[in-house]
């Protein structure tokens, strides 16, 4: 099978690389697959590709760490990585690449490839509309010019705006409410492959993941490359504590009060998906040639606001924090910054009523699967914040 994988450096594509890997790797001369991606601070893309795969991968691949030798000739044989930019036109992909790419069919080709920005500015509007849509149209006429049997476009199932109750998974919010630019862009990119996939032969899958989080099926648990979203709420306050406590030796067991009131709804929740299983999801429907389209990769519950901000907070040793159902009038110098900042972003997502997205037409593919996602309890989300404790939620290196 040849596979060709945009956004393989991001949370979710690397774990599609990964599962690939994993599921042919004690056969791996049938290992056919093509990452598309940038170079970054003068690293090949090859090079960041080998480097995910030995340094990240290995571990999810073979958990057992003894086929290192064999991940490392996998690198060389069954994994090619090719330079392209999807904000620039022509992809800047080479003549050389373009040959590659072209000289035989290819079976599935998923596009994950984004810019996963949340904040509602102009500089990040223009960065969506570029990448995030004009970027998809770029791939798009890219596939047109090849032998493609199958393409899988990754949005969000959070383009969905401010939706309410149960929401079917080929919804499309017809409304123009959304939460911010980037769930605006994720659907306009998802229309334009609709849209495609009217005029052409080419089969199209879309995959819509909620808010994603580090690992709760392989190993090392909690393992994530970007921590944004509730990561990056969390991240908020650790900031908040090295600046006040410049000389600690341990910001997380160095207890901080702070007079904050937060606004959420208690009555709801986030819908936390781990990254292995959404990329485990996507794999399975393509490969038991399931006969849908549309998919959520969601978690069956939402984690309750109440649960994991509780735990974010103990965490992170900070005491203070309570909620309230208004954006306070009143904003002392510590509220003044949340909501300017990362309060701006997350309070969208904790405030609505429930939404309950529709799994149903899994149901089949998970069975046969034997796959089924975990629920992010106490002690998973527990698990979680460990490994962000340890990176110091992205302060402390990946």
């Amino acid at each position: 099978m040849r596979i060709v994988i945009t956004g393989a450096t991001g949370l979710i594509g690397r774990n599609l690389l990964f599962e690939f890997v994993k599921r042919e790797f004690n056969d791996p001369q049938d290992l056919n697959i093509i990452v598309l991606g940038r170079p970054l601070g003068g690293m090949p893309i090859r090079k960041r590709v080998h480097r995910i795969l030995l340094e990240d991968g290995l571990e999810y691949i073979d958990p057992g760490r003894t086929g290192l030798a064999k991940l490392k000739d996998i690198c060389g044989t069954g994994v090619k990585a090719l330079s392209i930019d999807i904000g620039k036109d022509g992809l800047g992909l080479s003549d050389e690449d373009y040959r590659e790419l072209k000289k035989a069919p290819i079976d599935i080709f998923f596009h994950l490839a984004a810019s996963t920005d949340l904040r509602p500015t102009p500089a990040v509007e223009k960065t969506l509309l570029n990448e995030n849509i004009e970027g998809t149209r770029r791939i798009l006429e890219l596939v047109s010019t090849l032998d493609v049997r199958e393409f899988c476009y990754t949005g969000t199932a959070y383009s969905c705006g401010f939706a309410e109750g149960k929401i079917a998974p080929d919804y499309v919010n017809s409304s123009g409410r959304f939460r911010n630019p980037y769930e605006k862009s994720k659907l306009a990119g998802e229309l334009q492959v609709r849209d495609f996939a009217k005029k052409t032969k080419v089969r199209c899958r879309y995959f819509r993941p909620s808010v994603t989080c580090g690992r709760l099926l392989e190993a090392p648990t909690g393992a994530i490359n970007k921590f944004d979203v509730f990561y990056g709420w969390a991240s908020f306050f650790y900031q908040i504590k090295k600046k006040r406590s410049p000389g600690s030796k341990d910001l997380f067991s160095d207890p901080i009060d702070m007079d904050m009131r937060i606004r959420y709804n208690p009555a709801s929740g986030l819908n936390i998906v781990p990254a292995d299983f959404a990329a485990k999801v996507m794999y399975e429907v393509c490969r038991q040639d399931d006969p849908g389209e549309s998919y959520y990769l969601v978690n069956d519950e939402a984690v309750p606001h109440d649960l994991y901000i509780s735990i974010m907070l103990k965490t992170l040793n900070v005491s203070g924090v309570r909620q309230t159902d208004t954006i306070p009038s009143d904003m002392n110098e510590c509220e003044k910054l949340y909501y300017k900042t990362v309060g701006k972003v997350f309070t969208p997502y904790i405030t609505p009523e429930p939404i309950l997205f529709d799994v149903s037409n899994l149901k089949s593919v998970l069975k046969n699967a034997g796959l089924s996602c975990p629920s992010v309890d106490n002690e998973r989300f527990t698990l979680l914040m460990e490994y962000a404790k340890k990176k110091e939620f992205g302060f402390g290196g990946q």
